[in-house]
């Protein structure tokens, strides 16, 4: 058996090992009714449904996200998180022509993040002028029908001991040496990081007299407050890639049983309390938590509890095997599909990638949708660290991602992708092909959450032109094609009462 030491020798090769991958990985006024293009039914549940696109708001039955109307939402994002000041990707030139080019090469979902740093950068004051640039953000997006997850975002803690996140201020080391590791080895070495999270984790009273954890839940009840009523926000995803602290059994979180004991005394209080603060002002959207940030090499599970209690409420998990294998890709896929069955949270991957690999993106990809997981790949656009370059956020073609992207054209080639969008019904396979750019999905016509789904509804699917220059192919089982030839988005109806429904896609066809 590894003695401790052991163990984090091991853990310590293993993150140099990895170290550029996971630079890449770890990178990169008010809100108004103008998100009119969601047609927003609270929680109404139909037998017909016609919209191409998710009826708001989003929720979920079991581990699959649900729009208004029930349909299964297989949605695929990419990251938008800025770590640079003033912490907003619109001062680097994100605008409405990088979500033009999001929608229209079929992406649904932004991961947007939020700095600490930027929402509270002094103890109690909270910017609501930081919190309006996000906002503008996210109207750019729903005007282009996609979806925003916001996402509280760390690394390292913050920059004062870290890479990005919480302000100094809220950085209590009380006393510890900052030796100034770089990423991602200043988790295990720097005692500066660990103190700093372990007083986080103890509320640790900061200098405006209160807990850390109240200090993060004024700044999160200010963000729900100002998204309460926006129809795109999926959610909110409580921390990005939490460390256990400075604790001397967090090598237990790299077991095969993981580290229950400090899930519960670490994890759950916290995401309790951050949960009752979101809750306090906003009862409708979504609420994710993450496991301690080991989880995400594929070889140890979670038990944190929902958040709360909250039904409403689900799993972030990221996918980083180190070195990379789609057997551990599949473990931690496995890992997150139990959580939800003991659970009955849904699952939603906020990260994989962090590669320029197009072999692997596209492998991971498919074992992503394979087992029907919705994803949100890392990067599109947001600083990696230590980077420098500027953002202009502007689209010149189809073809070419926004320059202020961290997409090259053959990771976009590599990355975009059909996939069904809105399902009415239950989904049982989903297979992508990217060397014959080949979709099979099939499905049936029971609703998830109980009840059949009748004549008329429609299933959608995202089929970016970019994928298929030259047009494409479908054939149909149990359903009828309602959409124009060719046309981005492919729009199924259900005919009479079949129960097993299937659709393909291939290249090829003059439209």
């Amino acid at each position: 058996m590894k003695t401790r030491l052991d163990l984090k020798n091991a853990l310590v090769v293993l993150l140099f090992a990895i170290l550029p991958t996971l630079i890449a990985a770890c990178s990169a006024s008010s809100t108004s009714t103008k998100t009119s293009h969601y047609n927003q039914r609270v929680h109404q549940r139909t037998t017909i449904v016609t919209s191409p696109y998710p009826l708001t708001p989003v929720s979920h039955v079991g581990r699959w996200l649900v729009d208004a109307s029930g349909r299964v939402l297989l949605l695929h994002g990419v990251n938008v998180v800025e770590k640079r000041p003033p912490y907003y990707p619109a001062a680097f030139g994100f605008n409405a022509a990088d979500a033009q080019w999001l929608a229209t090469n079929g992406f649904d979902l932004v991961r947007l993040g939020v700095l600490p740093t930027g929402a509270i950068p002094s103890p109690g004051r909270v910017s609501e002028s930081y919190i309006g640039h996000l906002a503008t953000t996210v109207n750019q997006l729903a005007a282009y029908h996609i979806l925003t997850l916001l996402d509280v975002h760390q690394d390292g803690f913050g920059p004062a001991v870290g890479s990005d996140g919480f302000p100094a201020w809220m950085t209590l080391t009380d006393g510890a040496t900052n030796n100034h590791a770089p990423f991602p080895t200043y988790y295990l070495t720097d005692p500066a990081v660990q103190q700093a999270f372990q007083s986080f984790w103890n509320n640790q009273k900061g200098p405006g007299g209160k807990g850390l954890q109240e200090d993060y839940a004024t700044m999160i009840t200010a963000v729900a407050t100002k998204f309460a009523n926006t129809p795109s926000i999926l959610g909110y995803e409580v921390l990005n890639e939490p460390w256990p602290g400075n604790g001397n059994d967090w090598e237990a979180c790299l077991s095969s049983k993981g580290c229950p004991s400090l899930d519960k005394s670490e994890l759950a209080p916290f995401y309790a309390r951050a949960d009752k603060a979101i809750r306090s002002a906003d009862h409708t959207h979504m609420v994710f938590v993450e496991p301690f940030v080991v989880f995400n090499f594929g070889d140890s599970p979670t038990t944190i509890p929902l958040p709360g209690n909250d039904p409403n409420s689900g799993l972030s998990f990221h996918v980083y095997p180190t070195p990379f294998s789609i057997t551990k890709v599949k473990s931690a896929i496995s890992y997150a599909i139990s959580w939800s069955q003991k659970t009955g949270g849904a699952l939603l991957n906020t990260e994989w990638g962090a590669t320029s690999n197009t072999t692997v993106i596209s492998e991971e990809s498919s074992t992503l949708d394979s087992e029907m997981i919705p994803w949100i790949y890392w990067p599109f656009m947001g600083c990696s660290i230590g980077c420098s370059a500027t953002a202009t956020g502007v689209i010149a073609n189809l073809s070419s991602p926004p320059s202020g992207s961290n997409l090259n054209s053959a990771v976009a080639d590599a990355l975009i992708q059909p996939h069904p969008l809105a399902v009415a019904g239950t989904p049982q396979s989903l297979d992508y092909e990217a060397a014959t750019h080949t979709m099979t999905f099939n499905w049936t016509s029971k609703r998830v959450g109980g009840g059949k789904y009748s004549k008329g509804s429609v299933t959608s699917v995202q089929v970016p032109r970019l994928d298929y220059p030259n047009g494409y192919s479908v054939h149909v089982t149990g359903v009828t094609v309602t959409s124009k030839p060719c046309s981005p988005m492919l729009t199924l109806r259900q005919e009479g009462s079949a129960n097993h429904l299937s659709v393909s896609i291939t290249p090829g066809n003059h439209c």
